[in-house]
């Protein structure tokens, strides 16, 4: 009896961690330190270990996929949509499925403070939800150096409204970035607060409106190597491209019809080119802010 009583428990821990180990769920935060409406990319791996193919899906008022989002305090940070709907996804005995998105977009975690996270996938056969392991990150601001409010031309989307164009620096653990923030402050919308790539603070980036107020940026991020960015008022990216030092260094000029353009300097591969093939011709890694993560769970 009592050899029993020590096998019992034992099989049935066995049992538990068999369960348990029906569904693997990996889950990374990018990087720890955000700065306020920033994408906050968050990458996610569900892996099948049910020995069979394996359907998730939404079942009986349960999302198959969410977030535990804890802010200060411990306080529990629900969904935008609490009511959001996911398309099954079959994933095939032992195969993985792995997604990238941005949380910022799915949850309101503008506060500034520390965010505590897990993804959880909740399987109906088992009747089980399947967590990983808890991550964390911090939202704080960035140094304002430079702010205009400015109109939305006509023939444009918005057009007749107001949006308020900022450059931001932001000290990483590593480096200085640039970052462009992009509002409505009448409408409370924030378009996009994105980084435009590394920042020399020995050399202040240079910035100019064209005619139709996109914000033209001219900033050095390297030994003689410099990125050139172009943003909208609706926070999309028009262009990106980076610029060498050989007989002359690249300025910011404005023509007489208010036309933005560089002068000087020697145009490299774009950005956008070699960034997307991994290529290191274009010296630094900027990011694009084009960049959007796709993925799950989308409202």
């Amino acid at each position: 009896m009592k050899t029993l009583r020590l096998i019992l428990p034992a099989l049935l821990l066995v049992f538990a961690q068999q369960l348990h180990a029906q569904v693997k769920v990996d889950m990374r935060v990018d990087r720890r330190l955000y700065i306020v409406y920033e994408p906050i990319l968050v990458t996610v791996g569900i892996t099948n270990l049910s020995g069979h193919d394996l359907t998730l899906a939404d079942t009986d008022g349960k999302q198959w996929f969410s977030f535990q989002v804890n802010g200060n305090e411990d306080r529990i940070i629900p969904p935008n949509d609490i009511n959001y709907q996911l398309k099954p996804v079959t994933i095939p005995a032992g195969q993985t499925v792995k997604r990238s998105l941005n949380l910022a977009s799915l949850y309101a975690v503008q506060d500034f403070g520390l965010y505590h996270l897990k993804a959880s996938v909740y399987v109906a056969e088992t009747g089980k939800y399947y967590s990983s392991a808890a991550d964390e990150f911090q939202i704080t601001e960035g140094k304002p150096i430079w702010q205009e409010t400015v109109g939305v031309p006509e023939g444009l989307p918005g057009a007749g409204s107001h949006r308020t164009l900022s450059l931001l620096t932001f000290r990483m653990p590593k480096e200085n970035m640039l970052y462009v923030r992009v509002e409505d402050k009448d409408a409370g919308l924030v378009y996009t607060t994105s980084p435009l790539g590394r920042l020399v603070m020995a050399n202040d980036p240079e910035y100019k409106l064209d005619k139709n107020n996109m914000l033209h940026v001219l900033q050095l991020v390297g030994a003689k190597t410099y990125v050139y960015s172009q943003i909208g008022l609706n926070g999309e990216w028009h262009d990106q491209l980076v610029y060498n030092v050989v007989s002359s260094k690249p300025e910011l000029k404005k023509s007489a019809d208010g036309e933005v353009f560089v002068q000087g300097g020697k145009l490299d591969v774009p950005v956008t080119t070699a960034s997307g093939t991994g290529g290191a011709a274009a010296g630094p890694d900027v990011p694009k802010l084009s960049d959007r993560p796709a993925g799950f769970p989308k409202p």
